[in-house]
Parts: structure tokens; sequence; C-alpha cells
């Protein structure tokens, strides 16, 4: 395995008002490739983003080190940025409290430069950082409030979805869980990766904040009735007959993909995302199935935990090897693969970062594309508890529950 080179910058980041403990990083853990080396391949990578190459961001360029990654999360980050049905302010709300919550000043300094196109000034971004309390109309607290939800709970409350309700439709719905979500895992990414923030955009986070939103979890109670039911096959129109049963077989088909069908432009490219962390990564079976059930497992995704209990099954993990995932890295019986593979998780879904220590760990074990994939898995399926929880995805009869343990 190929143990990943490090790079100590020296950078100056406004870190004032920023807690002992919470992570800006400061050090590159992968290196940009450089633009005179890239190839067709990482060029296309970079625009399936939907932006030009002379475009490209420090994120860009890192995850060019593996281009495949590019491709795999290009087209929904693509979407969600130039075709969803969200308004521009509310994205930029969203991105900027999700950075914010996160401690990615890569993805802040980014926005920044988009949230001044829109009108929004110094004391607006201040605002943004103190959170949906800080003065802001009533709309614009519920977008914030939303963020705060989907970043703390991997759930957005009745009260947000009813309000949300009230000016956005089913598909806009859709679009406001996944834009938030997104912004999550870009930070994640950033703040794993080391991605300093580009040296044009100069705006960092503002000083003297406490980060006042990472109250304890509320573990919300799952709901027990979609918000959004799946489309049944005798409403399906020849578009979404195409998402989902192409060849006319009349199988069944699963919730998820029959409600996100409500939503075909959405679906596609979260499908290409969905298909590369399951299908195309360069992780294991058997490590891609433990994080996947870990950050289900945190997350209270128990549509999540249960559709990949039948995976794991199928790559050869046995029961008390799942069993094991929640419990946690202090079970007894962890190789020390899956023991560092669980403690990512953990830390990535509390601290939306990997320490040092761990880093360097996981370094031993796999290449800077394996890195990458890693995060991207966790992020990725992060994303998909958040929105399976938002939107009530309830699960098909006789799949596997949650086991009996607390979270």
């Amino acid at each position: 395995m190929m143990t990943l080179r490090v790079l100590t910058v020296v950078c100056c980041l406004c870190l004032s008002g920023v807690a002992r403990g919470q992570s800006i990083p400061s050090e590159v853990r992968i290196l940009p490739v450089d633009e005179t080396v890239w190839t067709a391949d990482i060029r296309a990578g970079i625009e399936s983003f939907g932006i030009n190459v002379a475009d490209a961001t420090n994120l860009h360029r890192v995850l060019a080190n593996h281009p495949q990654s590019l491709h795999g999360i290009g087209p929904l980050a693509a979407y969600l940025r130039q075709r969803s049905m969200v308004t521009v302010v509310d994205q930029v709300l969203m991105g900027l409290r999700a950075a914010w919550l996160c401690r990615s000043e890569a993805v802040w300094a980014e926005l920044v430069v988009e949230a001044r196109s829109v009108g929004l000034g110094d004391q607006d971004l201040r605002r943004i950082a103190e959170g949906p309390d800080a003065g802001w109309g009533p709309w614009d607290a519920t977008v914030l409030r939303a963020t705060d939800e989907l970043y703390r709970d991997s759930f957005l409350s009745d009260e947000s979805w009813r309000l949300m309700s009230m000016r956005y439709d089913l598909q806009q719905l859709m679009d406001i869980i996944f834009t938030g979500s997104e912004f999550v895992m870009l930070s994640m990414l950033a703040n794993s990766f080391g991605v300093q923030p580009d040296e044009q955009w100069p705006d960092r986070f503002p000083v003297g904040i406490a980060r006042s939103a990472v109250q304890a979890r509320a573990n919300p109670s799952p709901l027990t009735e979609p918000r959004v039911e799946p489309i049944h096959r005798d409403e399906w129109s020849d578009e979404v007959q195409t998402l989902l049963d192409p060849g006319g077989t009349g199988g069944s088909v699963l919730n998820l993909y029959a409600t996100l069908a409500h939503h075909p432009i959405l679906f596609r490219p979260r499908a290409v995302q969905s298909s590369y962390i399951r299908i195309d990564s360069t992780l294991s079976d058997r490590a891609r199935e433990i994080l996947i059930l870990r950050i289900g497992w945190l997350c209270g995704s128990e549509y999540e935990w249960s559709q990949h209990v039948r995976v794991a099954r199928r790559v050869g993990m046995n029961d008390e090897e799942i069993r094991r995932v929640a419990i946690g890295a202090t079970a007894d019986g962890w190789d020390p693969l899956g023991q560092l593979l669980i403690r990512v998780v953990d830390e990535l879904h509390a601290d939306n970062n990997l320490s040092d220590a761990t880093w360097a760990l996981l370094s031993e074990y796999y290449s800077t594309s394996e890195l990458i994939d890693v995060v991207i898995t966790v992020a990725g399926y992060r994303m998909v508890s958040i929105a399976l929880n938002s939107i009530g995805t309830q699960l098909e009869p006789d799949r596997p529950r949650f086991p009996d343990l607390r979270r």
C-alpha cells in the first residue's frame, strides 16, 4: 500500500473565535495535481461538475489524484448548483451555513463570492455564522434552521418541512434536502484532504463568533409514515418507467427509487454518485459496507441500514460482524483495519474531519485513491441517510431492522 506524502504548509488562517479542537485544516494532506499534467480524463472529470476547467478549485485539483472520483460525484454537484429548483439565495445560505457548521473555510471562501453576487454583505455573512436567530426574516431563518437540522440531526423537522412546503413544491423540497447535505459532503471532503482556500478568494470565517449550532443531536424519532409516497407502478409515466424498470420486467422496485422518481432530473445524477460508491470505487466490498452501515447507524437511517445489511451478507459479512458495526470500535472481535474504519466514520460524523492520528493510520493501509474513496463513501451515504430520514422512506416488508442497541 502507498503511504501518502504530507506537505506541511505555513498558512495564516483567521482562527479568532474558533474554539480549540474545532478543525480548520492548516496542512495539506493530499497534494493538488498541477494543471500542467492534467489528462483528458481529469479535464472531463472537472467538467462533469458543470464548470470550465479554468474554474477548477483546489478541491477539484485534489480529487484529480483520482479522476474516477471526479466523474462519480461531479454530475450531482453540477445539478444541485446549476439546475436545482431551489433559489440561488437559498442555496448560498445553506452552503455557507453548512460550511460554517462543518468548519470548512475552503467551501466558505468559494461561496462568499457567490453570496456577494446576490447582494449579501459582510454583516449578512456574519449573521449566517451566528445562525437562524440572528435577525433574519422568517423565510431566511427557516432555510438556515433547516440546514442546522440536516447537519445536526440528519433529518428535517416537521416544522421546517411544513414551513418550506408553503413556498416550495415536492421537487424543490427534495432539492433543498440534497442541497444542504451536498454542502456538508463537500465540506467533509475539503476538511479531510486538507484542502486550502483558493488564493483568489480572500474571505475567511468571521471572527469572534461561537460555533453555536453544535449542540447535542436531537436524535428524532423516525417517521412512521412517508412524507413522500413512492410512485405506484400504475401511475408511472414513460420517463419513470425508463428510470425504474427500463427492461419492462415487472419486478419489484425499492421504495427509495420509487420515491426519488418523483424528481427524474435529480434521480439521474444521484444514481451516478450512488453507483460510483457502490460499484466503481477502489474499496473492498467489506470496507465499503462497514463504512456505509456505520454512517447509516449514526445517522439513524434504518432504511439505509436495512438495505446494506442485505448487501453486507452477500459480500460475506455474518450477522455477528454486522451487529459489531452498530456497537462500534470497542466491540470485541474487530481486526485492526475494521476497527479503524469504524473510528473513521465516527470522527467524520462528529467532526466532519479526521484527526491527524487517524489519517496517518489510514494512510498505512490505503493509497491516495482509496483514501479519497473512504471519505466520499462516508460523506455520500451521510447524504443518503439525511434524504431517507427527511422524506420518510419506509422499509419494505420483512427487511432487517436496527439491532436492539442504544444509539
